[in-house]
């Protein structure tokens, strides 16, 4: 293949190699610098024939899966702190036609397709050093070209298991960090109030929630949003006179109790922020707040510190670290590189994280750590133990392709759903729809119970008990989606004959295994299935209630399944 590069820096040697392992092309580019420098985006350009090629997926695009034209091309940028170098261009049914991976998923890198008009082709580029990076002198990378023509799910998860082998493993995941959650953000926002919450813990519990997560609000009086009083993270006794107290009449629910940071600001009115002048990457003035430099280590001490102490003073079982993708250079972040004990931002973001986790690890080793959309790559995956989609409020679309592009690409990693919230007078349709779009993540729900109506109520109730008693299923078992360029129309997990699946659009779903539960998520009644044998059904209503039976016969055959609905199919013993 040629490629072309393009850079300002001054090279002294500049060699590719190139090995075949089956299908799948990998380059190996060595780059040595004349000079140790803070290089420039250095760019390899190639391009491809257009044949039969028109959907592009990454990680962190959502809905947008078409290939735009060369002079506004699709991109996917990644370093420590979000993303991953990794993307897939397909044909309809899902069917790869190219995946490109990099083997650095720390070093701020772009990966582009765009289509040139003039010839119908594709152009593709990848530029490294893409963000302002530490100096170096020499540096090296694999280019991972994958062609297989295969489901291209099959070839996302094939990069995750590369990166493993790379080095990039998954941290150990605690039971409880696989069942379903309540948070506090969506239905409390910063009006942390224990009694409150205790009293929806309560309800929580009933329904099948072992953890609570006590969002943004318990540091501070100030209840208009944004961030100018975090940095300093003591307890507002206004709002929690005693925080031990309260995570023990949580943890006698038997509940596990996770707490919020947002690791890298210091908001304009903390105590601290005059102790950090000088060790500040970014101003954010929107949010009150600056951005630490982890490339200090008292930077590090400083946050490492408060979560250590914290931990094992109030017993909390895990924390929700916010906003690591903020962790940013910026030409205004510190030079002082004499105070610094690294020039790399991703080298200091690493230590930051590895120093937290061998100290709550020290103290807690089933300790839960949260990471958010989109610094949930495999650079950073040895970190945090539950990786959850982005904020996406009552918005089942982004819930959906969020969680199953975090499926595809997590590993071992378990993924959560953004906060499931809903209006008070939504349909039950409604509310299931929302549910629905999570199957394949463990729920995290973030409601006031008594705001909800009593079928809501039963509905979550029967949804949770589901899910709980599938979670095996759901979680441990071969996943795959389809549909992509109509932002998923299906999606399932098997496990030992059996499969978990949810249709989103109207299509026909093969049956194969010897016991299928199938939801219908689609806004039209009826579904259909193609089974390869007789099998028996039940249909079951949007509370879990059995409404219907029969046997359904081989072949393509219509089921009585209401939008919101799930049948179960069971192969008849012979």
């Amino acid at each position: 293949m040629n490629f072309k590069t393009e850079t300002k820096n001054k090279i002294k040697s500049e060699k590719f190699t190139k090995e075949i392992k089956g299908h799948i092309e990998e380059y190996t580019l060595k780059l040595a610098f004349e000079n140790k420098i803070t290089p420039e985006t250095y760019s390899i350009i190639w391009e491809e024939d257009q044949i039969d090629t028109h959907i592009f997926w990454s990680s962190k695009n959502g809905g947008q899966r078409n290939i735009t034209p060369d002079w506004w091309m699709r991109r996917e940028d990644s370093r420590t702190a979000s993303g991953m170098p990794l993307i897939s261009l397909l044909s309809r049914g899902d069917i790869n036609r190219m995946t490109i991976a990099l083997s650095d998923t720390n070093t701020p890198t772009a990966l582009s397709v765009g289509v040139v008009e003039e010839t119908g082709r594709l152009q593709i580029r990848i530029d490294l050093f893409s963000v302002r990076c530490a100096p170096i002198d020499s540096y090296e990378i694999i280019i991972r070209i994958d062609r297989r023509s295969i489901p291209f799910c099959q070839c996302v998860k094939d990069v995750r298991k590369w990166w493993s082998d790379l080095g990039y493993e998954c941290a150990t995941v605690p039971e409880n960090a696989k069942l379903p959650m309540y948070s506090t953000w969506y239905s409390f926002h910063q009006h942390t109030i224990p009694s409150e919450i205790i009293e929806e813990c309560k309800t929580a519990k009933e329904y099948g929630m072992d953890t609570v997560i006590v969002d943004d609000g318990w540091q501070t009086d100030d209840n208009s949003r944004g961030y100018a009083f975090c940095g300093d993270w003591q307890v507002c006794e206004n709002k929690i006179p005693d925080m031990k107290r309260f995570v023990d009449e949580i943890h006698k629910l038997g509940m596990k109790f996770m707490i919020w940071f947002s690791v890298p600001f210091m908001g304009y009115e903390s105590k601290n922020y005059k102790k950090f002048e000088g060790m500040y990457l970014r101003t954010r003035d929107h949010m009150k707040a600056k951005v630490l430099d982890p490339r200090f280590k008292e930077v590090r001490n400083f946050l490492t510190d408060i979560y250590a102490s914290s931990v094992e003073k109030y017993g909390w079982d895990g924390l929700k670290l916010d906003f690591i993708d903020s962790f940013m250079l910026e030409d205004c972040s510190s030079t002082d590189y004499d105070r610094m004990d690294t020039v790399s931002l991703e080298d200091g973001l690493q230590k930051l994280l590895c120093e937290a986790m061998d100290r709550l690890k020290a103290i807690n080793p089933d300790i839960m750590i949260e990471f958010r959309q989109s610094y949930v790559g495999p650079a950073i995956s040895k970190y945090g133990n539950i990786f959850r989609v982005g904020d996406c409020p009552n918005d089942p679309v982004n819930n959906r392709l969020g969680t199953l592009d975090l499926r595809l690409t997590s590993g071992n990693t378990v993924v959560h759903s953004d906060m499931i919230m809903w209006n008070k007078n939504d349909s039950n349709e409604g509310v299931m729809h929302q549910l629905l779009a999570v199957v394949f993540a463990v729920p995290q729900i973030s409601v006031r119970f008594e705001n909800i109506t009593y079928d809501h109520k039963k509905l979550l109730f029967a949804y949770l008990d589901f899910w709980r008693s599938k979670r095996d299923i759901i979680l441990d078992g071969e996943f795959s989606a389809c549909g992509v360029e109509s932002n998923y129309t299906m999606a399932q997990s098997i496990k030992d004959g059996h499969c978990v699946a949810v249709l989103y659009e109207k299509v026909v779903k093969s049956v194969s295994e010897k016991c299928e539960h199938i939801f219908n998520s689609t806004a039209s009644d009826g579904i259909y299935v193609e089974l390869d044998c007789d099998m028996e059904y039940t249909v079951y209503d949007i509370f879990g209630r059995p409404r219907v039976s029969g046997i359904a016969q081989r072949g393509v055959c219509r089921l009585d399944v209401m939008s919101c609905e799930r049948v179960s199919l069971q192969k008849i013993d012979e």
